[in-house]
C-alpha cells in the first residue's frame, strides 16, 4: 500500500517546534529567515510561510515588521494549542466531550468560587441575565452560555485550566444549537443560577456539586436521546 506524502509544511512546522523544544531557538531569540530555513530543509518559501504563519496563529511565534520572527514566551498553556487540530477531529463525539468536561469544570467551579473577583462574579451574573433574556434566541443563548463557562474558567486565574476550557467550549458550542433544540433552555437556566449563587458565595463545595449535577444531567439526556436514535435507526434498518 502507498504511504501518503507528508506535506512539507507539516516537516517545517515539527522542524521549528524541535528547535523550540530543545531550546536551540530560545524566547526572545529571532528564528533563521524564510529563505534560509526553505533552503536548509529543501522545501518551497510557501511551505515555510505556512508552517511559520500557523504557529503564529497558535502563538508560538511573532513577526516584527521589518525585523523577522521570533519566539515568544512560551507559558504551559500555549503547548495546549497542539491538542486543537487533534481534538477538532473528534468534534463529533459529544458524549465524549461532555465527560471530558466534567472532569475538568466540576474543579473550575470550585476553583472559581476560591479565587475569582467581583469583576468575575459581575460578568458572570451578566451572562446569566443574557441567558435569561434569550430563552427564544439560540444563538444569543448559546454564546451567553459560553460566556458564562468561560467566565468560570477564567475565574480560576489558572492559565492551563483557561486553556482547555477554550478549546472545550469551542467544542461544545459547535453542539450546542442541537442541545438546546432537544433539551431546551430551562433546566440548564434553574442549574447556572445554583452554580452563579455559589461562586458569588464564596462556597467552592457547593459550586462544584452544582456544575458536576448540571453537566452530569446533561449527559443522561444526551445518552437518552443517542440512544433512541440508535434504536430509531436500527428499525429503520429493518
Amino acid at each position: 500500500m502507498e504511504r501518503r506524502k507528508l506535506n512539507t509544511s507539516d516537516i517545517v512546522y515539527r522542524t521549528i517546534e524541535e528547535k523550540i523544544l530543545k531550546q536551540e531557538w530560545t524566547q526572545g531569540m529571532k528564528i533563521a529567515s524564510e529563505n534560509q530555513l526553505a533552503q536548509d530543509l529543501g522545501v518551497s518559501r510557501i511551505s515555510v510561510r505556512e508552517a511559520i504563519e500557523k504557529m503564529v496563529a497558535l502563538n508560538v511565534l511573532s513577526k516584527r515588521q521589518g525585523e523577522g520572527t521570533f519566539v515568544n514566551e512560551l507559558s504551559p498553556s500555549i503547548y495546549l494549542n497542539n491538542l486543537i487540530p487533534m481534538i477538532l477531529l473528534e468534534k463529533d463525539n459529544l458524549i465524549d466531550i461532555l465527560e471530558f468536561r466534567r472532569l475538568m469544570e466540576v474543579d473550575s467551579a470550585r476553583l472559581c468560587a476560591e479565587k475569582c473577583d467581583d469583576e468575575t462574579i459581575e460578568f458572570l451574573e451578566e451572562c446569566y441575565e443574557e441567558m435569561c433574556n434569550s430563552k427564544d434566541e439560540p444563538l444569543n443563548f448559546t454564546y451567553a452560555d459560553y460566556n458564562f463557562h468561560m467566565g468560570i474558567a477564567r475565574g480560576t486565574g489558572n492559565s492551563l485550566i483557561i486553556k482547555v476550557n477554550s478549546i472545550l467550549m469551542d467544542l461544545w458550542k459547535f453542539h450546542q444549537q442541537e442541545i438546546n433544540r432537544y433539551l431546551g433552555p430551562y433546566g440548564g437556566l434553574h442549574e447556572h443560577k445554583k452554580i452563579l449563587d455559589a461562586i458569588k458565595d464564596r462556597d467552592p463545595d457547593l459550586a462544584a456539586l452544582f456544575m458536576r449535577r448540571h453537566i452530569e444531567r446533561t449527559l443522561t439526556e444526551i445518552r437518552r436521546i443517542k440512544a433512541a436514535e440508535t434504536d430509531s435507526s436500527a428499525v429503520t434498518g429493518l
